[in-house]
């Protein structure tokens, strides 16, 4: 398979016009269709092409397939003094995340911390994003999501887990720190914009239907699985998420019977406020995050990075306009 890959360069403005009116044509409510359509061009600056625009033909096909209702409004199903429940009613997860940023963000500064569940849940796109919406508001966030079976046990050859992002935010006197992983060795969205691409895989990412290790992005279409990362810890991990993402939002664990589709997402919200105070936590975090790029780097030329550092730097080089692949722009223009 081939290494190159041909790119465009696109408007900020042109993409997120395009990516809307392909929602609005799916009979997405207009101001639906340009706050998921904002999700999936930020992923697309943040250099996540994986949760990016390249998710418009999965998420037409899923309204065809009557797996998203457009224009379904999310909902309250449960509500405690720190606790809440959504209820996505099977609408767009980037809408109803949103709405639990809201609710948790509003409680958390109520109560100091607030865990919001969301079942009936649809794809939610990059999880990163819900975590820097609440540390711009110098809240610390942990948000995972079960997902549609697509990752093999450790030891294993069937898909039996979901790929399970973990993200996590922590405010600081500057960028925060924004963990965001799949607990998986890929997210899905990475070998999907691989073959769209007609490109290889590293090593130690699938195996194929035999559960032989391949580097093929097909291999993963036909049967194979993803591999877990970090061997019996991130299928440690990622079971974990699996079992609290699917049982505390009530969208199941995704190898139980009860189980359809969907991200059964559960977002924790702390405010450090009620702690030591905001402005002591985030002396902190700035004084240790300085010693962290302080750290003598193996390779001069490959300083210590924070998480966070790679997406900034993304976003500063598709300033002013975005870097696609050629091949993914053509198939969402022929939508």
């Amino acid at each position: 398979m081939s290494t190159d890959v041909s790119t465009t360069l696109i408007s900020r403005e042109e993409l997120l016009s395009l990516s809307t009116k392909i929602l609005m044509k799916w009979k997405t409510p207009e101001i639906f269709a340009r706050s998921i359509s904002e999700s999936l061009v930020q992923a697309q600056e943040a250099g996540h092409a994986s949760h990016g625009v390249i998710r418009l033909p999965e998420y037409t096909a899923a309204i065809d397939k009557k797996s998203i209702i457009p224009d379904s409004h999310p909902t309250i199903k449960s509500e405690f003094s720190a606790t809440v429940v959504i209820d996505a009613q099977w609408g767009w997860g980037q809408i109803a995340s949103k709405l639990a940023v809201e609710i948790a963000a509003k409680k958390a500064k109520e109560f100091g911390v607030c865990v919001v569940s969301i079942a009936n849940c649809n794809h939610i796109g990059r999880v990163g994003e819900y975590s820097e919406l609440l540390a711009q508001q110098n809240l610390v966030s942990i948000i995972w999501c079960n997902a549609d079976p697509a990752v093999a046990a450790f030891g294993g050859k069937d898909r039996l887990l979901g790929t399970n992002p973990f993200a996590a935010g922590i405010p600081s006197n500057g960028d925060p720190v924004i963990i965001d992983f799949a607990t998986a060795a890929s997210a899905e969205g990475k070998i999907r914009v691989a073959r769209a691409n007609g490109v290889s895989l590293p090593p130690g990412m699938i195996i194929d239907k035999d559960g032989v290790e391949s580097n093929d992005p097909n291999d993963f279409y036909d049967g194979g699985a993803i591999l877990p990362f970090g061997g019996h810890k991130g299928y440690c991990l990622s079971l974990m998420i699996e079992l609290l993402g699917g049982g505390l939002s009530g969208n199941h664990p995704s190898m139980n019977s009860s189980y359809s589709h969907g991200n059964g997402t559960v977002m924790v919200v702390i405010d450090p406020d009620k702690f030591f105070g905001t402005a002591a936590f985030k002396d902190e975090i700035s004084e240790a995050i300085k010693a962290v790029r302080a750290t003598p780097a193996i390779k001069p030329q490959n300083p210590v990075l924070v998480p966070g550092d790679v997406e900034n730097q993304q976003r500063q080089k598709n300033r002013p306009k975005i870097e696609i692949s050629t091949s993914i722009l053509d198939s969402i223009k022929a939508l």
